[in-house]
């Protein structure tokens, strides 16, 4: 249902921190453009636990009336309140999405008997469920049997895999029904030697193009090309992760006039000696093209 390419957009603002609408439209333009194959709304790397219920709703129908048709909308609705996730999701459904990013509960790092109760409310909705594994960021593992008893709520259709290594991935593909996506950029070219059908990626916000066509040849098998495109952009692709993201691909974005480097607080911008390592980077990626390089 969900493959290929899929961008984690991040959400641009204006410097009073007031949603910059107009970029967001040029943004998801351009991965249309760049026949970005989903866009994911209000997730990590969209801030999305900065945001008012009211402009996730907005950007969800920005969205929608730009690309629904064009290429998947997926909204991120995962918080860690059951009734609050229940409630986004049911919205962005309303709204037209193709799809939802739910994370599993953050914080609160619930036992397995309710993370399956509280996905069993969400799938409640009718909207494909990407179910997020960020142990990083939620402090919750889940181990290959907690998948397996996941199994049974039918509307959690994939996987986004982010816990920084190959093992999950490779039990989940191996074990489970699930589609399983890279939420990791530096794996995305094992993990679909592996199975998986795609990734969820931060890069993309800058190298759309690039990184579908990455995407599409290890769809294909052609890994020794993916590889090779890779490598080129490798320097960039770790530069993405410095910092916190969306901390230095905002920066990035910036860089080539796609929107301000503005974060909403508690994140702030990048330190002096990781800007000028991407602004190196960027400069080498994009030394054809002339934009507008903050100092």
């Amino acid at each position: 249902m969900f493959k290929g390419s899929m961008a984690a957009l991040a959400t641009p603002f204006n410097e009073d921190g007031s949603l910059d609408e107009k970029s967001l439209i040029d943004l998801i333009n351009w991965h249309v453009e760049a026949k970005t194959d989903a866009i994911v709304l209000t997730g990590t790397t969209g801030e999305s636990p900065t945001l008012l219920d009211d402009e996730k709703f907005r950007i969800f129908e920005i969205a929608v009336k730009l690309a629904k048709g064009k290429t998947k909308i997926i909204a991120g609705t995962g918080t860690y309140s059951t009734q609050k996730s229940v409630f986004l999701t049911r919205k962005a459904k309303e709204i037209g999405v193709d799809g939802a990013l739910v994370v599993i509960p953050y914080y609160n790092k619930p036992p397995i008997e309710g993370l399956i109760k509280h996905f069993e409310e969400i799938a409640k909705e009718n909207l494909p469920i990407i179910l997020y594994h960020h142990p990083g960021r939620t402090g919750t593992k889940l181990s290959i049997d907690s998948f397996i008893k996941l199994q049974k709520i039918k509307n959690i259709v994939a996987i986004k895999e982010a816990s920084g290594g190959l093992d999950i991935a490779k039990e989940l593909i191996k074990k489970t029904r699930f589609d399983v996506l890279s939420g990791d950029d530096p794996l995305i070219i094992d993990m679909i030697k592996l199975g998986a059908k795609g990734g969820i990626s931060v890069v993309a916000n800058v190298i759309p193009k690039e990184f579908k066509l990455i995407n599409d040849l290890c769809l294909k098998g052609e890994f020794e090309k993916a590889q090779k495109i890779y490598d080129e952009h490798k320097n960039f692709i770790d530069s993405m992760f410095l910092e916190t993201n969306p901390i230095c691909v905002k920066y990035a974005l910036s860089l080539i006039d796609k929107c301000k480097a503005h974060m909403r607080l508690p994140l702030v911008e990048p330190k002096k000696i990781n800007t000028e390592i991407i602004e190196k980077n960027i400069k080498q990626l994009f030394s054809k093209k002339e934009f507008l390089f903050n100092k």
